[in-house]
């Protein structure tokens, strides 16, 4: 996820076909930029890609209210900041697993080293 409001994610396919300029299965995608949240769209497989046709056509057909955009994009910084702190965890949890090997085999090694003067 990008903090700066910008992306999106992929979507099902349309039971109506449509073809991006390179031919392919247009995709259903959402935006979730600050002035079209969760609003879907048709684009390329490769969009946004090197070799993508930047193939673009809204989904639906309006935008919606602004207090639906406002409570969109609310929830939507809300999920990338709690994703953010569970990355933040994970790195945590990661780091003292390591530290706690560490010290487990530190105690072996004194553990043996006791046991060959007992």
């Amino acid at each position: 996820m990008q903090g700066d409001g910008s992306g999106s994610s992929r979507r099902r396919k349309n039971s109506a076909r449509k073809l991006c300029f390179c031919r392919l299965d247009a995709e259903i995608r959402q935006a979730w930029t600050d002035k079209n949240p969760g609003r879907r769209f048709y684009g390329c497989p490769h969009y946004k890609g090197k070799n993508g046709c930047n193939y673009f056509k809204w989904f639906d057909v309006e935008a919606g209210t602004e207090w639906q955009k406002m409570a969109l994009i609310e929830a939507r910084d809300e999920i990338q900041e709690k994703s953010r702190v569970i990355e933040q965890l994970n790195q945590t949890i990661a780091e003292l697993t390591i530290n706690l090997e560490r010290i487990q085999q530190e105690e072996e090694i004194v553990r043996d080293f006791q046991n060959l003067y007992v």
